[in-house]
């Protein structure tokens, strides 16, 4: 398995009850800005979105960035660190994943090129009584009152116990992947 591949299983939340993951767990305040992907430019093993350079990509990153013909394209702001990630298309539980992070300035200056879609949330980090570490995403603004967790796994067969908070499991479902929730999220904002 690659280091670059992303195994995660994600579930709706009861938000309504008890909310052990604010007592219990570290949380920070996100927000997520997704590109238009036919900005995205790979040239000379560097990537360049709307004309500014963003990373230059290892061979690895190379070969997988050539591969993927439908990347998702993102600029996260999460508390002080900025992160340009890509994702590739998932398939159930798994997508190639490739971030770097940037300076705050160049996210800021990419995100300022058109009004994006986006989600903001808070995140909070929690662990399971078996260890694991799970992410419980309260959203904001037109997402307001959905709750969604994500457990990242080694592999998909991996067991997991879910919290009794948890509730009907989403996982490769895409209408709910954060880049559709943006999409829809933006669409309630404009009307």
């Amino acid at each position: 398995m690659s280091e670059y591949t992303e195994i995660e299983r994600r579930f709706f939340v009861n938000g309504e009850g008890d909310k052990p993951w604010r007592e219990d767990g570290d949380s920070t305040s996100i927000r997520q800005f997704y590109l238009d992907k036919g900005q995205l430019v790979f040239s000379e093993s560097e990537l360049i979105y709307g004309g500014a350079a963003i990373v230059r990509l290892n061979e690895e990153e190379q070969v997988l960035f050539q591969s993927e013909k439908d990347w998702t394209v993102r600029v996260r702001f999460r508390d002080e660190r900025t992160v340009f990630t890509l994702k590739g298309r998932r398939t159930n539980a798994s997508a190639i994943e490739l971030e770097w992070p940037i300076e705050r300035a160049l996210g800021e200056a990419l995100v300022s090129l058109e009004e994006y879609p986006r989600v903001e949330k808070t995140r909070y980090e929690w662990r399971g009584s078996d260890g694991m570490l799970w992410e419980i995403d309260e959203f904001e603004g037109g997402l307001l009152g959905l709750v969604l967790a994500e457990i990242e796994l080694q592999n998909i067969e991996q067991p997991v116990e879910l919290p009794e908070w948890v509730r009907l499991e989403i996982t490769g479902n895409l209408a709910w992947s954060n880049s559709n929730l943006a999409y829809r999220s933006s669409r309630i904002i404009l009307d």
